[in-house]
């Protein structure tokens, strides 16, 4: 599609921040029992994720919302903005802002609903297609470069086990992001 995609060996640069905080850990005596918090090292090891994550979409001038609206809209043609809004949890106003966005890279469209002029739809267009299809090839390479030290029963471990700790998040069970786990 003409856009930058960068490689997997550029993207996994930006883990340098996880890597020195982590460097830290270990030269640091005082700071060693940061080593055996898994919650030091989920935080670590996102950042690093979330980073690479939004590198890889940049090549394509969007944010990680606005793939996982894309996502949707694959999945959802035609879908009004109202429906968008409560199938991703998101403010209509940021919904505005996201569509904005993506009908000015050519990605999605917007138009009135047949049955009810007040309605507005979105589908995504063509050059949306082809942009998600690339993106989601780029987002899978930086996975498994990411996820390169694991084998593949120990990927599948940890996609399950990460599954096991989102379920029990507040915003799996719709309750917004910083909602405690039950039992606590």
């Amino acid at each position: 599609m003409g856009r930058r995609r960068p490689g997997v060996t550029e993207l996994l640069s930006v883990t340098v921040t996880v890597a020195d905080s982590v460097l830290a850990v270990n030269i640091d005596p005082s700071l060693a029992s940061l080593r055996q918090g898994p919650g030091f090292l989920l935080s670590r090891v996102g950042t690093a994720v979330q980073a690479g994550f939004k590198d890889v979409l940049s090549g394509w001038g969007i944010r990680p919302l606005q793939f996982l609206l894309l996502v949707v809209l694959q999945s959802r043609p035609g879908s009004s903005q109202q429906d968008l809004c409560r199938a991703l949890r998101i403010d209509s106003g940021n919904m505005v802002e996201l569509i904005d966005a993506l009908e000015g890279l050519g990605y999605v469209a917007r138009a009135t609903h047949a049955q009810d002029r007040r309605r507005r739809v979105v589908r995504i267009t063509e050059t949306g297609q082809a942009a998600l299809t690339e993106m989601r090839e780029a987002v899978a390479d930086f996975d498994s470069q990411f996820l390169s030290p694991l084998n593949a029963t120990e990927r599948k471990q940890l996609v399950r086990l990460l599954g096991k700790l989102y379920g029990a998040t507040g915003e799996a069970r719709g309750e917004g992001y910083a909602s405690v786990p039950p039992g606590r």
